[in-house]
């Protein structure tokens, strides 16, 4: 696999750059949880057990009415009841199989294996329910109040509210730690709260926002968090990674919620007439826009699950053309799945070294795709497009014309890696 040059070998002198030929090599990489080694050939990957990957996700509507997309199971709605209030917000149970509903007044409506631990709803509050976080174990929830209180159940811990203090703005969010014994609640001026071992790393309080701040949610590891706004803006604290915003963009109803993906690389913003965003290693499962709705969708929850052992799975592609400065491959990925059962691509990875230093990997980008979850049935190998993947949804990898003599890229050998994250 060498460059050659397309006038002639016996030409003399530098190759000018606009006849720089680069055939590339996609080598089968076993792909997993975290990151693989780079290297030629097969290689190990690391595997983080547990759930570590989005399978789906639920939208929830003011009346309840409960929308599933990917392998979230549809468990119950109270879209053809009654109710007192309205549903304000939503949370999974940490295996998925089931959620709470809350409504304003903090009535709360349990589904599928979540448990129903107590709720406010009849009780007289100073202020109205707006969001509720489930306990790490899944045996307990906070609900918060737009006025700070928290109001905790099951084996969820107090540790502080703002209930007895001045607010410049109402609270509007919620987002628990990972162990549980703390959390954060964000107002809609963007001041950020912190009780328990919840760690405070900044907020937008004292900052003039466009929208007001609508959602909080954590990074994977607790260290950082994440807040949206009403617009799409998206900010960003402590060790979470900013990936992204809708801010700008033409307006498709008004983000309702922002939800970080179980692995915590990406998010999802849901806006209220059911369209879903999605951001970084986040996967789209599908979206309520279009569906003519009884009420607006007012939150989100993501269904988690465990990934597939990078010993079960696989994924090699290869360039079907030369590459050239200025121009763009698209590969068109195989999935092997030796397995007696479905597994759910829900993210790949692919990333380029070089067999010359001096012609680097930042003579090339990425474009990474699929954004789409992509399902490969029992005991198949597949490409994308067998498997019905448009182009535009397929991985890029793309020659960068730098505009300066690239000629140490002759020759040279371009390999692709692949990493990704399958559930099943």
């Amino acid at each position: 696999m060498n460059v050659t040059e397309t006038t002639g070998a016996d030409r003399p002198g530098p190759v000018p750059r606009r006849h720089l030929v680069i055939i590339l090599c996609g080598f089968l990489l076993f792909v997993g949880a975290t990151g693989a080694a780079l290297g030629g050939g097969r290689a190990p990957a690391a595997f983080l057990s547990g759930p570590v990957a989005s399978t789906g996700y639920w939208l929830v509507g003011s009346d309840g009415g409960v929308f599933a997309y990917g392998q979230a199971h549809f468990y119950g709605s109270t879209g053809a009841m009654t109710l007192n209030r309205p549903i304000v917000g939503m949370a999974s149970t940490p295996d998925g199989n089931g959620y709470w509903m809350v409504a304003s007044d903090g009535g709360v409506f349990a589904f599928g294996d979540a448990g129903f631990y107590g709720s406010t709803g009849a009780e007289p509050l100073n202020n109205p329910v707006v969001a509720m976080a489930a306990s790490p174990s899944g045996h307990g929830y906070w609900l918060v109040a737009s006025d700070g209180g928290d109001f905790a159940f099951g084996d969820a811990g107090f540790f502080g509210s703002m209930g007895d203090r001045h607010l410049n703005r109402p609270v509007v969010g919620l987002g628990a730690t990972p162990s549980g014994a703390g959390y954060w609640m964000a107002a809609s001026d963007g001041g950020v709260f912190a009780f328990g071992d919840a760690g405070y790393f900044g907020s937008m309080g004292d900052r003039h926002l466009v929208s007001s701040v609508i959602s909080i949610g954590r990074s994977a590891t607790g260290h950082g968090y994440v807040i949206g706004a009403g617009d799409g803006g998206v900010f960003t604290y402590g060790d979470a990674a900013f990936l992204g915003s809708a801010s700008g963009l033409a307006p498709i109803g008004t983000v309702a919620d922002l939800l970080i993906s179980a692995d915590g690389g990406g998010y999802w913003m849901a806006s209220s007439d059911g369209t879903v965003r999605t951001f970084g290693s986040a996967p789209f499962f599908g979206s309520a826009a279009g569906l003519a709705l009884a009420k607006p969708i007012v939150g989100m929850a993501s269904s988690p699950g465990p990934t597939v052992s990078p010993q079960d799975y696989s994924m090699s592609g290869d360039a079907p053309t030369a590459l050239t400065p200025g121009t763009s491959v698209t590969i068109d990925l195989r999935i092997s799945n030796p397995n007696s059962a479905p597994i759910t691509l829900v993210s790949t990875t692919t990333t380029v070294t070089t067999s010359n230093p001096s012609c680097g990997p930042a003579n090339f980008t990425v474009t990474q795709r699929p954004t789409h979850a992509v399902t490969v049935p029992a005991g198949a190998s597949a490409t994308l497009s067998e498997l019905g993947v448009a182009p535009v949804d397929r991985p890029v990898v793309t020659m960068v014309d730098t505009g300066a003599n690239q000629d140490a890229c002759q020759d040279v050998r371009l390999t692709l890696h692949y990493q990704g994250e399958a559930v099943g």
